[in-house]
């Protein structure tokens, strides 16, 4: 499921499991995105031009070393542009699992919240009553 616009066609927590969806983290889905993207030879950042050989270069190491980035600069330097399109490289959609007694979604891998907590441990080996939505 490396594909950024593949969904999966799981409607339950054990269906999503069986379909092989890995939970990743930001920085692992926008890396891992971004090498697929780059291996294709699609543009990476279009329109933006005249940061081919300074600002970009330096964006496409931050995105592979998984690096935090600031972006610093006068108005009207495609800053925010920039930030807008780093978008691309997150999946379309996640997971998450439709529960009206647990408002907070979560993901439905590594859950932190106390309810959440006990939920999915009930529910592994079982169809659970509650949908599981792709947003």
């Amino acid at each position: 499921m490396n594909v950024v616009s593949e969904c999966p066609h799981a409607s339950t927590l054990s269906e999503l499991r069986e379909s092989g969806w890995v939970s990743k983290s930001v920085k692992q889905e926008m890396q891992d995105n971004f090498v697929r993207m780059l291996e294709s030879g699609e543009p990476l950042f279009p329109g933006i031009v005249g940061y081919e050989d300074t600002v970009i270069p330096e964006i496409n190491l931050a995105l592979l070393a998984g690096h935090d980035m600031l972006f610093l600069g006068e108005k009207g330097q495609a800053k925010s542009r920039i930030m807008r399109m780093l978008t691309r490289f997150l999946d379309e959609w996640v997971p998450y699992i439709d529960h009206p007694d647990l408002p907070v979604h979560e993901d439905p891998r590594e859950t932190h919240l106390r309810g959440w907590q006990t939920f999915v441990p009930r529910h592994a080996g079982r169809p659970d009553p509650h949908r599981l939505v792709a947003s």
